[in-house]
């Protein structure tokens, strides 16, 4: 038996393991390249649908702000939002005294602090304390008193209490002299802009 001639074969056979090595390697580097751009095509389309997401969060945002600028101005301008506006408070309450025919009050105003958490409700919210004594004729000028408050209060102001004393321990007589005095806490609400709450 002859034996095939190996030395005449061994250049094509050669050939045909480099082809073969080389279709092989062409064909993983193919599907490595087919993969790489699945994976970067996964990537955009993830990207895309995040900036698509955004855009409808931002329009929805300004939609939100559109509907509610004129509600948000409204309580700029009643000073519910902003800085505390102390002169106007006292200015309410004085105006609130001389509308009821009272005869004159002090007060004393503390520092803001910082409202219950279940009160603010993630609202930078403040109050302030401000406590009001002054003479009364009879009980229902209190009553009086509170109602001129409310329709001259700016901002958003809350009734805590208030009690009635005779310091004089007089008995009562009908007299146009107020034997009796009244002292209200009230609390002032406001919400402080984004600026006030750095600078604070």
């Amino acid at each position: 038996m002859t034996r095939p001639p190996f030395a005449i074969l061994k250049l094509p056979l050669l050939m045909l393991v480099a082809a073969l090595l080389l279709a092989a390697g062409g064909i993983l580097w193919g599907q490595r390249q087919a993969q790489d751009a699945g994976t970067a095509l996964q990537q955009q389309r993830t990207a895309l649908n995040q900036a698509r997401q955004q855009l409808d969060h931002s329009r929805q945002q300004q939609q939100l702000i559109a509907t509610h600028q004129g509600d948000y101005r409204a309580l700029v301008a009643r000073g519910f939002v902003g800085p505390e506006d102390r002169l106007a408070w006292i200015e309410a309450v004085q105006l609130a005294n001389r509308d009821a025919g009272l005869y004159g009050l002090n007060y004393r105003l503390m520092p803001r602090t910082a409202s219950p958490s279940t009160l603010a409700q993630g609202l930078p919210l403040g109050q302030t304390r401000m406590t009001l004594t002054f003479p009364l004729l009879v009980e229902t000028d209190l009553a009086r008193f509170l109602g001129a408050l409310k329709a001259r209060a700016p901002g958003v102001v809350r009734v805590q209490g208030c009690s009635l004393s005779r310091p004089d321990n007089a008995p009562f007589e009908a007299s146009n002299h107020p034997h009796l005095q009244a002292e209200c806490d009230l609390l002032w609400f406001t919400i402080a802009t984004t600026t006030e709450t750095r600078h604070e």
